[in-house]
């Protein structure tokens, strides 16, 4: 692969990833690049959300016009077009990094980091970011508020760290694998919204959906995250403790989020299986 291994074992003290990228092949975690790619992603989220802004009323008219009678109707429909697309282009970028250096996630080393890795932890932590300041903006308006804001301020922080101190891009691989279930999240939605729940794509896109989340977050990704830190137990001790207790502590509390949203879709998934009605939207 392309793999670029960092010298610090000595001091463990990670240095500004720009600083530390300029005299060596890794062309997509300097300031300038980072600054670059953030800056196209952005504004391709913003284009896609005009572009549903604009076209949904045309394609779906009568849904279109519903979603105008509710608060922030349209708005949550035009970002779940955005995470659908979000979710597509992440997971592509990080299976492509993964094919490209396996020992990213199955290696002992935390500061192994390629260029196709920087790509995806730039990328994905613009669109975190980018979905954090929309969930403040309609604060309130739109579902799961709290527990989505906690989700997000985490992993800016965290990811922004990562990015900074060069390490724990393989543990970031598995943060956005977990993006492969977003695609039937946002067509249950969908479905939803256009007055489809008693449909049979509606149950079986909900199926996918239940099958996908304990298969992605919370089997692959809890169970190979854990297994990456363990096998990285021992330079992740070295790091500041602070750091230490960032990067550990936050994958935890990404998992128990998880684990209970997961619970809630399998209880959704139960009601609907034995006839007591749909599960309200998540």
């Amino acid at each position: 692969g392309s793999g670029v291994q960092w010298p610090m074992a000595s001091s463990m003290s990670p240095t500004l990833a720009c600083a530390r990228c300029a005299p060596g092949t890794c062309n997509q975690c300097g300031c300038y690049a980072t600054g670059v790619t953030a800056a196209i992603a952005f504004s391709s989220y913003l284009l896609l959300l005009f572009l549903s802004r604009v076209l949904s009323p045309y394609i779906i008219p009568d849904t279109y016009a519903r979603l105008r009678k509710t608060p922030s109707g349209c708005s949550y429909w035009d970002s779940s077009v955005v995470a659908t697309f979000n979710a597509i282009v992440n997971c592509s970028l990080a299976i492509m990094a993964i094919v490209k250096e396996p020992d990213l996630v199955f290696g002992s080393d935390p500061y192994l980091i390629t260029s196709e890795s920087c790509l995806v932890v730039v990328v994905f932590t613009s669109w975190v970011a980018f979905e954090l300041l929309m969930q403040l903006i309609y604060w309130g308006l739109w579902p799961g508020g709290h527990s989505m804001v906690v989700h997000h301020g985490t992993a800016c922080i965290a990811w922004g760290l990562f990015w900074q101190g060069g390490y724990g891009h393989g543990l970031q691989m598995f943060g956005v694998l977990c993006e492969l279930t977003n695609p039937f999240m946002s067509f249950r939605y969908f479905i939803s919204a256009m007055n489809l729940k008693e449909s049979r794509l509606y149950i079986a896109n909900g199926m996918c959906f239940l099958v996908s989340w304990i298969l992605v977050r919370i089997l692959l990704c809890p169970i190979g995250g854990t297994m990456l830190i363990w096998r990285q137990r021992e330079p992740i001790s070295e790091l500041p403790l602070w750091r230490a207790i960032i990067m550990v502590g936050f994958f935890g509390l990404g998992t128990v989020l998880q684990l209970m949203w997961g619970r809630k879709i399998i209880m959704g998934a139960v009601s609907i299986l034995t006839s007591k009605g749909h599960p309200k939207e998540a």
